[in-house]
């Protein structure tokens, strides 16, 4: 039996471009951004396509397959879960938490023979990467500090608005973070590549290992930035005792992986 999820607002678009069952999407030829992940006899791959749509413009989409490509946990054991259901399942989580996120197209999954699965999304349109924007805008003073901190404040607010619907992303890079700069005084922010996202009941992990991740990967932020975007993470305008000790924290484990 064939699971297949069409959001009921682009049933439209894709029955236009003939691609509302499993094996219409499945049969789509992808150029893949790089060689498909190969694991544990399994593979896995994305690449960006175009639909038409009624109007007669198009739509920029990410499609990911992937086949016999699983996660084993404790609520799946044995077989494992396919790592785009788990994006699936959290990008619907995060959409009724009105947080950021790619927006889901279509999901279908085949479990006849190998598990062959498949996520349609949204492309983010008018959003750059975040480690594209700060190596524009950070190195050598590229811009007015005002611009950096309007771009602080709103990475700081999301990643609180993240942790504040209990997700820890864990892969929470600056190439995973996405900015929207049309209105410059307001930068949209949304997270991609969530297949390895989960719930963590303890926000003081949850800050932790994502915003450590960040702090490693963040390339062009002076120590004045860093304390800047932790203050406004925080939501405070002054160092508390738990918040020193949560920014040595996570400047020592920063430290501790980058000598791994």
């Amino acid at each position: 039996m064939t699971t297949l999820y069409i959001a009921p607002q682009y049933q439209k678009t894709l029955a236009l471009n003939q691609l509302n069952d499993f094996d219409a999407i499945w049969n789509v030829k992808v150029n893949w951004f790089e060689e498909p992940n190969q694991r544990r006899g399994g593979w896995s791959g994305v690449g960006r396509i175009e639909l038409k749509q009624a109007d007669g413009s198009m739509m920029g989409a990410f499609l990911k397959k992937q086949d016999n490509h699983q996660h084993k946990s404790w609520l799946h054991p044995i077989r494992g879960i396919p790592t785009f259901e788990r994006e699936f399942i959290m990008m619907r989580y995060l959409e009724q938490c009105g947080v950021n996120a790619p927006e889901v197209m279509l999901f279908g999954r085949n479990p006849n023979g190998d598990l062959k699965t498949t996520l349609l999304t949204k492309e983010l349109a008018g959003f750059v990467p975040l480690e594209d924007l700060t190596s524009q805008l950070f190195a050598k003073k590229r811009s007015a500090l005002s611009e950096q901190n309007t771009i602080l404040q709103a990475v700081a607010g999301y990643a609180r608005q993240l942790h504040a619907a209990k997700v820890q992303h864990r892969s929470f890079y600056p190439k995973h973070l996405f900015v929207n700069m049309i209105n410059a005084n307001a930068p949209q922010v949304a997270a991609i590549d969530l297949e390895k996202s989960r719930i963590n009941l303890f926000s003081v992990l949850r800050s932790l290992m994502d915003l450590s991740a960040l702090n490693r990967h963040a390339e062009h932020w002076s120590k004045s930035r860093r304390m800047y975007f932790y203050l406004h993470y925080l939501g405070i305008k002054r160092l508390t005792p738990y918040a020193k000790w949560l920014c040595r924290r996570i400047v020592k484990r920063s430290h501790r992986a980058k000598r791994k």
